[in-house]
This record gives structure tokens, C-alpha cells and sequence, in this order.
């Protein structure tokens, strides 16, 4: 079964690229659809706001508008009373209708000449502006108090939407706010405060808040689609930028794979080439020398071929007692410690269990002491702790020494050798890399932390959950 490591690290790369292009959209969408609506308020804002100075310059010079119209002859006194209309017996006789043949033909309209002269229509530039005619097309309300505060007049515009009483509570609730000007549910309104009076005057903001809110509707819908349509098309250019790489790292293993297995041969016939020639001659520094090569090539073939398997198999899992295999995966190591002249201190809880590969956690374990034995600096013990915290099992191996931060994020990377110390410890920067491997394949997290003189590396895996399910217990993570 493949791996799902590589796999996994390009999802979270394309992932990303899809997450960078939608979040820039969606960035500059949101701000310029704010852009264009703030500024687009703030200038109608203005100018009804303008609008409403020019109500109370003329509220000024010619008082309420409202008076002025009732000072005016009402046209509906000069309409005639129901009593006035003429009798029945005054309109025309049907047979007193002209005859259809008295009526002028097609060919008999008026000449061209008789239409009015087209030098004697309205001039463009006679005709009100824009501003004048959005005055004009405007409902304004107004309320004036005197002195004491109570209302002298009222002018409820040229319908009937809002009594005078509505508009009298409005006009005291806005002049107890104490603010000149603003907007108040469906109106704008501003305050003129005179010697004499106070006026609020109060414009109805209706049609322009709906057409506002509908615009807003419509360009959030549309968003939407938009946003829809970019994410998939964020998917298919993530998958083409991925996609090279994705081909390069199937080249990159491939040629390892190939590599190991086809140095893995030689490897070991000049090993065996070497120890029957060492039973012949004896001993002797260059065929020293050709044995220890021969060793170095076999671990780096080796540990190639360990990297590819952890990162493009599946091993099979299991319940395993935890604390006895690590247990069993230090006592190896006592020995070596004794010759390096270190101590090894365990700390390891019993009764931790995992579902895990046991060839791959003793694997892990075996890595990560033999890193600590081969890295240490000064004097102190390597620890190794095991124990279950809330949440996960925490595997700790401390050794004394200290990594610089800049290396903290490369150690785990393939061949990544911070120093040129390290260069003469037997390691080929494989061995953390395959660790970090084995606990992403058990779902864990491995990371480093230099404190205190003592370089720490913790691995975290999840609490093992079980479900029975046909006789066997199945992990679920």
C-alpha cells in the first residue's frame, strides 16, 4: 500500500496556495466593495445634507412652505358643484355627430410648416440641473419650536405619509439627542438653530436606502458566484503548480530506490571479498580501511532503503505493550553508553499500550538514543521517559548539549548535517528524517526543544482509541 506521507505534504501545499488566493480575493473583494459603498454614502450623505441647507435658506427668506402653499388659491374652489354640471339635455344628440366622411383623410394632416418651430422649444441649458431637480423630486419635513420649546409650525410636505404629530415627536427625540445633523431610520435630518427658532428639517431617505440595500443584495450574490467559481479554479491551478513537483519527487525516490538496490549488491560482495582476504593475508591498514568503507557505504545504502520504506509503505498495525518495547530498546544501548562513558536513565511508566508497528517504534526509539549518545556535550545523563499524559503518550529523549535555533526547523530534513562535527559520527542526516517519518505514519508529532544545557526531543502520539469491529479491534484516529 503507499504511503500517504508524500501525499499528504503536497495536499497541505496545494491546500495552501488555494487558501493564499481565495484569502487575496476575498481581501480585496471585501475591500473594495467597502471602498466604493463608504465612498458612495459619504458623497449622497453630502449631498443631501446640502440639500437640507438649501430647505433652510428658503425656510429663511420665505418661512413655512406649507403656509405659503395654503396662502395660495385652492384649486379645488374653482371646481364646479355637483349641483353646476350641466343637464343631460345640453349635451350633443348622437345623430348630431359630425358623419365619418366630413372627417379629414390621412393625406390631409396639417403641413410640416404648421408644426411648432423647433428654435422655439426649451433650451438644454434652460432646463434645471440635476441637483435642482433631485430638490425638487425630494420630500422634505420640517418642525420649528419657538423659544419655550413647543412647536410653532409644522409642514408635512406634499403627502400624507406622516401626521403632524409623528413628525413633532421625531423633531423633540432628535433635538434631545443633541446633534445638528445625521440620519434617523428612513430620514436624514439636520438642525438650524436660530435667535428666534429652532428648525428640524427631515428628508425622506427611503428610495435611496432601498436601491442601496438592493445593490448591496446583488453584488454579495454575485460575490458569491464569484467566489465559488474561484475556488474552483484555485483547485486546478493548485494541481498544476503542484504537479511538477509532485513528478519531481516521484523522479527523486525513484532514483534512490533504484540507487540502494543496485548498490546494495556490490556493497556486500566487496564486504565478503574483504573478509575472506582478511583470512588469508591477516591484518592490514588498507584492507582495514577498504572494511571500514565497505561498512559506511552498507549503513548509508542501508538507511536510504529504510527512509523509502517508511515513506512509501503502510505497515500493518497492532496493540503493543509500549513501555516494554521501549524498555527493550534501551537496553542495547547500555553497553555503547558505558564505552562513551555516559549513563542511561530511564524513566519508563508501565502498562502503556499503542497501536503501532513494533518494527518501526523500535526503529524510532533505537534512532533517536543513538542520536542522543552521539550528539552529547559535557557532562549528564541521557534520559529517556515514557509516560501518558492527557490526551496522547509522550516519549522524551534528553541528552546534554545544544542545537541552534536555526537548525531546529532543518533537523528533520533529508542529509541535513548542522556542523561539521557531526561529519565524523557515522550518521548521514537520515536519521531523524526516517523518525519524523515513523511518527507522522502513527499519526504523532515529533519536535526538539533546547533548554536548561539539555537538548529534548518529544514525540506525542494521540490516545489510542478502539472499536470492535468484526472480532478486531480497528484504530481510529
Amino acid at each position: 500500500m503507499n504511503k500517504i506521507h508524500n501525499k499528504s505534504a503536497f495536499q497541505r501545499s496545494r491546500r495552501q496556495i488555494i487558501a493564499v488566493v481565495m484569502a487575496v480575493f476575498l481581501f480585496l473583494f471585501i475591500a473594495t466593495l467597502a471602498t466604493i459603498y463608504t465612498l458612495s454614502y459619504r458623497e449622497l450623505y453630502q449631498e443631501n445634507q446640502d440639500m437640507l441647507e438649501a430647505y433652510i435658506d428658503q425656510y429663511r427668506e420665505n418661512g413655512n412652505p406649507s403656509e405659503v402653499r395654503g396662502s395660495e388659491s385652492d384649486p379645488e374652489d374653482t371646481l364646479p358643484e355637483q349641483n353646476e354640471l350641466p343637464a343631460e339635455d345640453t349635451f350633443p344628440e348622437q345623430n348630431e355627430l359630425p358623419a365619418e366622411d366630413t372627417l379629414p383623410e390621412q393625406n390631409e394632416l396639417p403641413a410640416e410648416d404648421t408644426f411648432p418651430d423647433q428654435s422655439k422649444l426649451p433650451d438644454e441649458n434652460n432646463l434645471p440641473s440635476h441637483d435642482a431637480a433631485r430638490y425638487l423630486l425630494s420630500s422634505f419635513y420640517s418642525v420649528a419650536f419657538d423659544e419655550d420649546g413647543s412647536v410653532s409650525s409644522v409642514d408635512p410636505g406634499s403627502g400624507t405619509l406622516y401626521t403632524e404629530e409623528q413628525l413633532s415627536a421625531a423633531a423633540k427625540e432628535l433635538l434631545e439627542t443633541g446633534r445638528e445633523q445625521g440620519t434617523y431610520g428612513n430620514f436624514i435630518y439636520c438642525i438650524d438653530t436660530e435667535k428666534s427658532y429652532t428648525l428640524v428639517v427631515l428628508m425622506d431617505n427611503t428610495l435611496i436606502s432601498d436601491s442601496f440595500t438592493t445593490l448591496f443584495r446583488n453584488t454579495l450574490i454575485l460575490g458569491a458566484v464569484m467566489v465559488v467559481l474561484l475556488f474552483v479554479c484555485a483547485i486546478a491551478l493548485a494541481r498544476w503548480i503542484i504537479r511538477p513537483l509532485e513528478e519531481s519527487d516521484r523522479r527523486q525516490r525513484q532514483f534512490i530506490s533504484d540507487a540502494g538496490h543496485e548498490l546494495k549488491t556490490p556493497v556486500s560482495v566487496v564486504e565478503a571479498n574483504a573478509e575472506l582476504l582478511k583470512r588469508e593475508i591477516g591484518s592490514n591498514k588498507w584492507l582495514d580501511n577498504i572494511r571500514f568503507e565497505s561498512n559506511r557505504m552498507a549503513g548509508l545504502v542501508s538507511e536510504l532503503l529504510s527512509l523509502l520504506r517508511t515513506e512509501r509503505e503502510s505497515p500493518p498495525m497492532e496493540s503493543l505493550d509500549f513501555s516494554r518495547l521501549v524498555l527493550g530498546g534501551v537496553l542495547p544501548f547500555e553497553s555503547v553508553a558505558f564505552d562513551l562513558g555516559r549513563e542511561l536513565n530511564d524513566q519508563i511508566a508501565d502498562g502503556i499500550t499503542i497501536c503501532g508497528n513494533a518494527s518501526l517504534l523500535n526503529q524510532l526509539v533505537s534512532i533517536l538514543i543513538d542520536n542522543a549518545l552521539s550528539h552529547s556535550a559535557g557532562e549528564g545523563q541521557i534520559t529517556i521517559k515514557l509516560c501518558q499524559e492527557k490526551g496522547g503518550i509522550v516519549l522524551t529523549v534528553s541528552n546534554p548539549g545544544f542545537i541552534p535555533e536555526q537548525d531546529r526547523t532543518e533537523i528533520f530534513s533529508r542529509f541535513y548535517r548542522g556542523d561539521a562535527t557531526r561529519n565524523d559520527t557515522g550518521h548521514y542526516g537520515l536519521g531523524l528524517t526516517i523518525a519524523k517519518n515513523i511518527v507522522a505514519e502513527h499519526r504523532g508529532e515529533i519536535q526538539v526543544i533546547c533548554a536548561d544545557g539539555l537538548v529534548s526531543f518529544f514525540v506525542r502520539f494521540p490516545e489510542e482509541k478502539k472499536k470492535r469491529h468484526n472480532n478486531s479491534f480497528t484504530l481510529f484516529m
